[in-house]
């Protein structure tokens, strides 16, 4: 009896820890189209944008919406960009193969303003989003968790840093020379 007690109360938690993570990320679903959209063959009448949404902490996100064969639209949320001193601008998107999968590639700003220990300027992350089984995009890990693909332009603790990948063109160089050789 008290095995099925326990079971039961475990369903619960996880029933309700299913339903608020779906439920938050609907707050993402819904906003303002600040880009896009951007029409995508990665994901067969697929369309990408980027949304200005009411979140304090995460103020844009990137949605997928895809018109299925019975006309009805679908949406998905595929990443959600935070507060890091300032909102997040997003400066690129862009289709790029990674290791021979093509991939949405975005590169994302944000304005740092920390005068009193000497940091300033633009801070930058490139993220990369590939197809999954599921006809939906995830976070390309091998981008997202390279260390390179990260940086400040400006001043770091009163040390000047400049970061090499502020466009397109030079992130796909990096991409191809250094991702899809490792």
């Amino acid at each position: 009896m008290r095995s099925s007690i326990f079971h039961f109360y475990m369903f619960v938690v996880v029933f309700f820890l299913v339903s608020s993570s779906s439920a938050q990320d609907v707050d993402y679903l819904q906003g303002e189209v600040i880009q896009g959209p951007y029409k995508t063959n990665l994901i067969k009448g697929g369309e990408l944008s980027f949304l200005k949404v009411k979140s304090a902490e995460y103020p844009i996100s990137l949605v997928l919406d895809v018109v299925g064969s019975n006309n009805g639209e679908g949406r998905s949320l595929v990443d959600k960009y935070d507060v890091a001193g300032s909102d997040p601008k997003i400066e690129s998107i862009f289709f790029y193969p990674v290791r021979g999968k093509k991939n949405v590639i975005v590169l994302v700003s944000w304005e740092i303003t920390s005068r009193g220990i000497g940091t300033y300027g633009t801070l930058y992350q490139i993220y990369g989003y590939e197809e999954t089984a599921e006809d939906k995009l995830a976070v390309n890990k091998l981008v997202r968790f390279d260390k390179n693909l990260s940086g400040m332009e400006g001043y770091q603790e009163g040390e000047e840093q400049h970061f090499p990948y502020i466009n397109a063109g030079l992130i796909k160089g990096y991409l191809d020379r250094v991702v899809d050789f490792k």
